[in-house]
């Protein structure tokens, strides 16, 4: 069901070169010929397969869903009551040695690691001969390595704040690097997905469909700018959104300079043209076209849709269904993280995920009593949560723990299940178009186009409403009014994707939610957030001590 890039098992020597910062895997012994290894584009694809690899390991996705749906409001856990680690990042009890800390650091940094790889090494590539077919799947690997790399990057800044920027060849003679200031890694992140963007198609489909496109580097793009942004504050990020948006929801036409913000480079066009893979003037055939500065980007608005059909047999697809097989890589999905099982049922196999529907479903993490009341009058409630021994919608009998609510957009529907049960079939969806749309709508909002804000905000509301069949959507009002509605629109359309946590940080109020959650929880999870301070983790102390205090810490750490 799932033919693409799955063998994301790329050769220990892939895995591991260049392979010496400090929080950087440390396991090939040997001496791999880096020279001859990236010679041809399917090496250099095996080298990024190995970067996707990241984003399908445990240590991955258990990183994602503490931090950025169990530290919020919107679940609670049964590690909160533990002495746990777990319990102690959820609980802002943690110390700086905390290993869940460490790991999230470590496994950002292994992925950027082999990011590094696979963009400091595409130039060694050599062709038989110079058709446009070679450039583009060079180009194409390329953009996703951008993509990717920006996306660890971010994880870690949302985090950490400033982080260090390793640089892409390592140099064994100074690996030791200092903190970038926040805003300096937030401009690093941006220049790798406005690359990205020029570099791929809108999307993948098919035999690739699952890998990056240019829909999801720009959609990364939108999210990057509004964390820089303040809400209620002017400001050019919040501009450039809406401009993204109008592209990216709006259908209108965004020119190659426009994308990668030409202005601000010191090279020239030709220059980057030609460090981006695409086909050099010289080489040009008579029949070969010139990409400029003014090329059109590949239009989006045609390929995302608040309501889709399923690309498996062209159903239309509930609303539920976009978090079920038949949803995958559908309109509705922007950027998913790929899983598969085992095709025949058997174990053995490298599958990892299993966490996402046998763990944190079933027995670790459910709604929260603010959630549920939350989302209580809401079409959407019996679609994203649901009640121990409630029946679902394929006649089970959801057996999470007595007085518990499952979180539905975990569960996996009986047709769907692995044959073999430490498998996963279900991928994870990490931006959904949605998601596009109402970050668009913030972003007119907090630029004064209340109007324009107000349709966006209602395409979401209205294809929630055809679940039950209601009419009620959001009306005008005040900048203040229509924020409170697009946030309140996030909170239920975005619910359980393992982003609540970041998205209430960057609005500024994490500490209000927090310790308004402490109220209702047993264990008053959120108490001990502290304003000022607990918005960033603090740097790993593994980190601290073995650059000698060169990489400084968080203040209040």
């Amino acid at each position: 069901m799932k033919n693409i890039f799955h063998k994301l098992v790329a050769t220990a020597a892939v895995a591991t070169l260049f392979s010496c910062s400090d929080f950087l895997d440390q396991e090939l012994q040997g001496n791999p010929d880096t020279n001859q290894y990236f010679n041809t584009q399917y090496q250099l694809q095996e080298s990024l397969n190995a970067v996707y690899n990241i984003l399908q390991t445990d240590k991955y996705t258990n990183s994602e869903w503490i931090f950025g749906e169990a530290c919020g409001d919107d679940v609670v856990s049964t590690d909160e009551a533990t002495t746990s680690q777990i319990a102690q990042v959820v609980n802002f009890t943690f110390n700086t040695s905390n290993d869940y800390i460490l790991r999230r650091y470590e496994i950002m940094y292994k992925g950027i690691n082999r990011a590094n790889q696979v963009i400091a090494n595409a130039h060694k590539v050599k062709f038989a001969d110079a058709d446009n077919s070679n450039y583009q799947n060079v180009r194409q690997i390329l953009g996703q390595a951008k993509f990717l790399r920006a996306m660890f990057y971010f994880n870690l800044v949302k985090t950490f704040g400033g982080v260090p920027i390793r640089p892409e060849t390592e140099d064994v003679t100074a690996l030791t690097i200092p903190r970038s200031t926040k805003e300096e890694v937030y401009a690093y992140i941006e220049k790798d997905l406005r690359e990205a963007a020029i570099m791929l198609p809108a999307v993948f489909t098919d035999g690739n469909a699952g890998k990056v496109g240019a829909g999801a580097a720009t959609a990364l793009l939108m999210k990057v700018l509004v964390y820089q942004a303040t809400p209620g504050e002017p400001s050019d990020k919040w501009d450039e959104v809406v401009r993204l948006g109008k592209y990216f929801v709006g259908g209108q036409a965004m020119s190659y300079a426009e994308m990668i913000r030409l202005e601000t480079y010191d090279e020239t066009w030709d220059e980057i043209h030609d460090r981006l893979w695409f086909k050099p003037k010289a080489l040009l055939g008579p029949k070969d076209t010139y990409e400029t500065a003014e090329t059109q980007m590949p239009v989006l608005a045609n390929q995302y849709n608040l309501e889709a059909k399923s690309t498996y047999d062209n159903s239309t697809l509930h609303y539920r269904q976009l978090y079920h097989q038949a949803g995958e890589f559908c309109a509705r999905s922007v950027f998913e993280i790929v899983f598969k099982e085992s095709a025949d049922g058997t174990t053995g196999d490298s599958n990892q995920g299993t966490g996402i529907v046998n763990d944190i479903f079933m027995n670790r993490v459910f709604a929260s009593t603010s959630f549920r009341n939350a989302v209580a009058a809401d079409p959407r409630r019996n679609e994203v949560i649901l009640l121990h021994a409630s029946v679902t919608f394929d006649g089970e009998r959801l057996e999470v723990p007595n007085g518990r609510y499952g979180c539905m957009k975990w569960y996996t529907p009986k047709s769907e299940r692995p044959r073999e049960a430490s498998d996963n079939g279900k991928n994870r969806r990490v931006i959904i178009y949605s998601d596009v749309v109402l970050l668009y709508a913030e972003a007119l909002n907090e630029t004064g186009n209340r109007m324009e804000a107000l349709e966006q905000l209602n395409s979401v509301k209205a294809v929630a409403n055809k679940i039950t069949n209601v009419a009620t959507l959001y009306k005008a009002g005040t900048y203040l009014e229509m924020r409170d509605q697009i946030w309140t629109e996030r909170r239920l359309e975005l619910c359980h994707l393992w982003d609540r946590y970041w998205d209430i940080v960057r609005q500024g109020r994490a500490a209000s939610i927090l310790h308004a959650l402490a109220a209702e929880t047993t264990h008053m999870r959120g108490k001990n957030f502290i304003e000022g301070i607990n918005e960033v983790f603090p740097i790993p102390q593994n980190e601290i001590d073995i650059t000698n205090g060169v990489v400084a810490q968080n203040p209040g750490y």
